[in-house]
């Protein structure tokens, strides 16, 4: 009853002294009654909440001081590239190694790869571990079972890559995607690898043509050529780059002994040079830009047919051979290519007019 009264009566002083005065005074005091009560709710409810706390490995909550709460689930990877560039139709090859470092046995692992950038995709064609066994591959993942707590491996992955569109600078960037799973826990971090340089995309084209594709005619002689009468055609060799700048390229080619290399040369790029003892024609162009620029080459080359060539295509050009240094990459990009005949391919007018004849 004591305390009732000192209640009532402080009730009574507030209201004659503040209240009736100014409401403000009775919602201020009400708000802060309010507040007291949550926040000693609140640090009731903390007092007795004890979480379980999963360490994500580098990335999660974690309380050295509480052996309890230690790393239940975590799987560490680290990617290893076999090489620091690529270059165009080749495979990146890649090592990863992974660990469980967690407390639990991990029943299935996802690893995948997550690319930096749009410009560039990746799949993944392969993959063994360091048994020797073929792993399941599902949705250009990689799927690992039954890891056990400590339990290590290495995995092999050969991966095949697309340019979607143009980027600069040209490389592969990301890191490795990791999910694990054990009963109701999970696990996902993603550990970066180094960066992919990306070689420039060179294509060279030669043809042999009698007549431009424009229909304008090059050559002289018959055609289909004839036995022991020459006939000129015109080797035009373009060398398109898109990607990264190029220095020192080389195209060559070797000439059969009844082909001889005509006066007759076009140049828009480079130099070239003939060595008639060993037949061997070679176009040369210092540097290549990233973009743009009209490498070509065009020769007449003038056929003599043999005998022995009755009845069939006469070869014009043979060891077709070209390459270029990347600066970027530091990669060299090489081809060969087909050899030429007469057989004119590329000459919509006169495609299939090769066949040699008395």
């Amino acid at each position: 009853m004591k305390f009732s009264k000192l209640i009532s009566r402080w009730w009574q002083q507030r209201r004659e002294r503040f209240y009736r005065r100014n409401r403000w005074h009775l919602v201020l005091d009400i708000s802060l009654f309010v507040l007291v009560c949550l926040l000693s709710a609140l640090s009731l409810r903390l007092s007795v909440y004890h979480p379980a706390i999963v360490d994500l490995l580098d990335g999660g909550v974690h309380n050295p001081g509480n052996a309890a709460e230690e790393s239940l689930l975590s799987l560490r990877t680290d990617i290893v590239s076999l090489s620091d560039s690529v270059g165009k139709n080749e495979n990146i090859s890649w090592k990863i190694n992974y660990r469980n470092n967690g407390n639990l046995k991990i029943e299935k692992a996802l690893i995948g790869l997550n690319l930096s950038s749009a410009a560039f995709a990746c799949e993944i064609l392969s993959a063994k571990n360091s048994s020797g066994q073929n792993l399941k591959i599902k949705n250009n993942q990689v799927e690992l079972e039954n890891i056990d707590v400590n339990g290590s491996g290495e995995l092999t992955l050969s991966v095949s890559w697309k340019a979607k569109k143009t980027d600069f600078p040209r490389v592969i960037s990301g890191g490795v995607a990791v999910k694990a799973y054990a009963g109701s826990f999970s696990f996902a971090q993603e550990y970066p690898f180094a960066d992919l340089k990306i070689s420039s995309d060179l294509s060279v084209k030669a043809a042999i043509y009698f007549h431009s594709p424009q229909g304008d005619q090059l050559g002289i002689g018959p055609l289909p050529p004839l036995v022991g009468v020459p006939t000129t055609y015109w080797l035009i060799v373009k060398a398109v780059n898109s990607g990264n700048d190029l220095k020192n390229f080389v195209f060559s080619a070797k000439l059969p002994g009844n082909v001889e290399l005509n006066d007759q040369q076009s140049l828009l790029a480079g130099k070239f040079t003939y060595n008639k003892e060993s037949r061997l024609l070679v176009w040369q162009v210092d540097s290549m830009a990233a973009f743009g620029g009209d490498y070509s080459a065009n020769f007449a080359l003038v056929l003599t047919p043999s005998k022995s060539q009755i009845g069939n295509n006469a070869v014009l050009l043979s060891s077709l051979h070209y390459h270029a240094d990347d600066i970027f990459s530091g990669k060299e990009i090489s081809a060969a290519l087909k050899d030429l005949d007469s057989s004119l391919p590329e000459d919509r007018l006169n495609k299939g007019q090769g066949i040699v004849s008395e």
